[in-house]
């Protein structure tokens, strides 16, 4: 290993070797151990600089005979085993297609399947077609059917895959494998007839669009099965029929929907004696023919569950069910789990493929937290992503230069909770609008620490965005090069309120002056490489590279205007054509202002796109499953982050690589082209910078429950409560009026003002705990002010 890539496999090899990892999950990067790490279920999900002494146990060395007789672990073995015999005991179409994946010199290296793809797709072909063959297999199958009795008896196999591994490929890989398969062997029972998706959004179905066959010849074709060579191209022709036996849907489609026209119950609309109107709805049997009508009740059907996490049944257990968070992530789960349920009655559902890259159950779900999925198959988690250079490698607050035990970067919430808007934009416009009033753009209002932090975070974003091959200062051209975006730097905020706080602050806004507000004074944003507005001019610039993404910007925002539509008059072209060819040209047609800002989000790093440009975007809760840009560099979280899987998905939206090139390295681990010395290819390392993102250090596996705590109730005595009672005013908020007349100013009476810095980082050290490099984030540019300058903006902020 050298120090400068701490990448330690190839990627499209089974990892060779591992950082030497304690058993407390924590990782030595100085010390590398040959073969693969053990899979226990309690390594950290992100690797952390490690602190102090480390143990002198290693993980693989203690915990063999322990974890030796792991599902996962005897799955590898044996698979492995199967892999080098070249896939016996298959049949000979299933054959020639693992040989054509996994072992065809003709591929090219760019086309090839990453470990983490060919591990999940040999697993589940050898459960469907090997296993039942011998004892070994025997026992994993009734493993499994144990494991799934949590389930219902659905027949479900998870494969955990860390975030930009690749599940869409393992998605489109089994689905040939069971398409070609079923056509070849008609009466062959463990091959599908048809394949039903299901996803937790529609950003994630939209994506998954590519799973469809693109019908355009040639190298017009985009699908997933001609651009990843998933499909010898002498089969193409055949596959065109697949997608009629192919449905993709976001899981709220399963959810029954209310009755129209003759269809409705002749009590509609009456009172029942609950005191609720009577309202006719959908029975799972109209959901499923509304779904999948197209498909032959009682035919063989494959369903794939994508970010299968959100599919459980819940248990409701009061003790660990509660908050509004977990409540609702229940529902969704009850809906999702049930729709499969009812589709297994009607439909013969022969798998259940769940992949997600946290297969486990969450906080509330009435399970032990953060324990796997019992019928997680494979498992290749963040860390050996990392080790194997699938992704980029995050850096987190390690210290800072106050007095507090933590870095105030890395729990960035906490500290300013209290004085951060608790009602979003929506509930603002709503009281503003039953008091007569008019919500009116007010200069932002964000905590001394969080400016702080935003201005360390930008100070180093800037240094990122020079490094790129686009800089205009380094290239000297104006013009980018068509394959390049710029960098991205993500703030996720609490609400629509913090959200349009920051926005305001990074990106510059609108303020109406003037006796009837009829004068526009516009305020360019803090940071000149986010601000929508030209410093100098205070001019909107043509392509704004901020975007507001929340519920209230997609209603209320007015990103997308008349010079918008001007100025990305291509890129909306080209989004309508690819929208009509998913939707129909009506569909076209009728794009709202919405659905395209939805589309610039969902471009961005994409080149030539409608998102092209982007290099901030601040959002509330719209960045997490489904969105696959890669050119995220940083990511500051100002929201709570209510259970550590919200963490892995807010961080998890940097961590995608943007460049797939291999390396040569030489012996002592140097990077070189020259062939006779190279001994291994590697991906380059590339990095990401995480702030406000408060990762737990914990183990994974069961928490033991806790017997009820004895409370003693405390209440008000009636006959006191009206004479004794104490009320309080709710305080929605605080508005500063000036009074008419000349301001004057009076000294006297007011305290000294302490000034107390130790709680306001300056300084940062951001660091990983793959390797030993650290970075510095500080304010530098505070420092070369004049004092004029300084005392100057101090009595500017005293008289606002």
């Amino acid at each position: 290993m050298s120090d400068e890539n701490p990448i330690l496999n190839n990627p499209y090899r089974e990892p060779q070797w591992h950082y030497s990892t304690n058993l407390q999950g924590e990782l030595d990067y100085e010390k590398v151990e040959s073969g693969r790490r053990l899979f226990t279920g309690e390594i950290q999900t992100i690797p952390v600089p490690q602190r102090g002494q480390l143990s002198l146990v290693e993980l693989n060395e203690f915990a063999a005979r322990e974890y030796s007789n792991r599902l996962i672990n005897l799955l590898r073995r044996e698979v492995g085993t199967w892999r080098k015999n070249r896939y016996p005991a298959t049949t000979r179409l299933t054959g020639e297609l693992l040989n054509f994946w996994f072992a065809n010199k003709e591929r090219d290296f760019t086309q090839s399947l990453f470990f983490a793809q060919q591990e999940a797709i040999e697993t589940a072909i050898y459960l469907n077609e090997v296993a039942k063959k011998s004892n070994i297999g025997q026992r994993f199958l009734s493993d499994l059917e144990k494991a799934q009795i949590e389930t219902e008896r659905l027949p479900r196999i998870a494969f955990k895959m860390a975030t930009g591994t690749g599940k869409t490929v393992v998605m489109g890989a089994l689905i040939v494998y069971h398409f070609f398969n079923r056509r070849e062997y008609h009466n062959d029972v463990r091959f599908a007839d048809n394949f039903l998706i299901v996803t937790p959004g529609i950003t994630i179905r939209d994506r998954l669009a590519a799973l469809r066959v693109d019908t355009r010849s040639g190298v017009d074709a985009q699908d997933y099965y001609y651009t990843r060579m998933l499909v010898p191209s002498t089969w193409r022709d055949e596959l065109q029929q697949l997608n009629s036996k192919l449905v993709i849907v976001n899981y709220q489609q399963l959810l029954a929907r209310t009755l129209q026209g003759n269809k409705r119950s002749p009590f509609d609309g009456k009172v029942g004696a609950d005191g609720r109107k009577a309202e006719a709805r959908e029975d799972p049997s109209q959901v499923l023919k509304r779904v999948i009508g197209k498909f032959r009740v009682d035919s063989r059907l494959l369903v794939i569950n994508d970010e299968a996490h959100h599919c459980y049944l819940p248990r409701y257990d009061k003790r660990t069910a509660e908050g509004e968070n977990a409540k609702r992530e229940n529902e969704r789960a009850a809906v999702w789990f049930s729709g499969l349920r009812e589709t297994s009655k009607r439909y013969k559902v022969g798998s259940i493929y769940d992949l997600s890259a946290t297969p486990y159950y969450l906080t509330g779900s009435g399970y032990d937290p953060y324990t796997l999925f019992p019928w997680v198959v494979t498992d290749f988690g963040l860390i050996e992503a990392i080790e194997s250079g699938l992704v980029k490698i995050p850096f987190l607050p390690h210290w800072d230069d106050t007095q507090l035990q933590t870095p105030v970067l890395r729990e960035l919430y906490r500290h300013v909770k209290r004085e951060l808007p608790k009602a979003g934009q929506k509930k603002r416009r709503a009281r503003a609008k039953a008091e007569g009033d008019v919500l009116v753009e007010e200069p932002p209002q964000l905590p001394d620490i969080v400016k702080a932090a935003f201005k360390q975070f930008y100070q180093h974003y800037t240094e990122e965005y020079k490094d790129r091959r686009h800089s205009l200062a380094a290239r000297g051209t104006q013009q980018l090069e068509i394959a390049d975006t710029p960098p991205v730097c993500i703030f996720v905020c609490n609400n629509t309120s913090v959200s349009k706080e920051v926005f305001k602050y990074v990106a510059g806004y609108v303020q109406k002056a003037g006796g009837n507000g009829n004068t526009e004074h516009v305020v360019p944003g803090v940071y000149d490489l986010f601000s929508n507005f030209d410093p100098d001019t205070r001019a909107p610039r043509a392509k704004p590279p901020t975007l507001l993404i929340d519920s209230d910007a997609l209603e209320n925002s007015n990103q997308v205007d008349d010079e918008f539509r001007r100025v990305f008059a291509k890129e909306i072209e080209q989004f309508k054509r690819s929208y009509a060819l998913r939707h129909g040209q009506g569909a076209a047609d009728q794009i709202t202002d919405a659905e395209i800002l939805r589309e610039v989000v969902n471009t961005v790093g994409k080149p030539n796109s409608l998102g092209a440009h982007i290099r901030c975007v601040v959002s509330v809760s719209m960045l997490t499953e489904g969105w696959d840009a890669n050119n995220v560099t940083h990511i500051a979280g100002l929201r709570a982050f209510g259970s550590q899987l919200l963490c892995e998905q807010v961080a998890g939206r940097a961590l995608r690589r943007k460049f797939y090139f291999l390396q040569g390295y030489d012996k002592a681990g140097n990077p070189t082209s020259d062939k006779r010395s190279i001994v291994n290819y590697k991906f380059p390392p590339e990095y990401a910078h995480i702030i406000g993102v408060p990762f737990k250090l914990f183990k994974g596996g069961k928490t033991p429950r806790h017997g009820p705590v004895d409370v003693t109730p405390v209440f008000a005595v009636p006959e006191r409560t009206e004479k004794y009672e104490i009320t309080f005013p709710n305080i929605e908020g605080y508005r500063v009026d000036y009074p008419e007349g000349e301001l004057t100013y009076s000294f006297e009476g007011i305290e000294d003002y302490e000034i107390d810095g130790s709680n306001l980082p300056t300084k940062t050290i951001m660091a990983t705990g793959v390797d030993g490099r650290q970075i510095e984030m500080s304010i530098e540019d505070v420092l070369q002010m004049r004092d004029q300058r300084i005392i100057f903006e101090i009595a500017k902020g005293l008289l606002r």
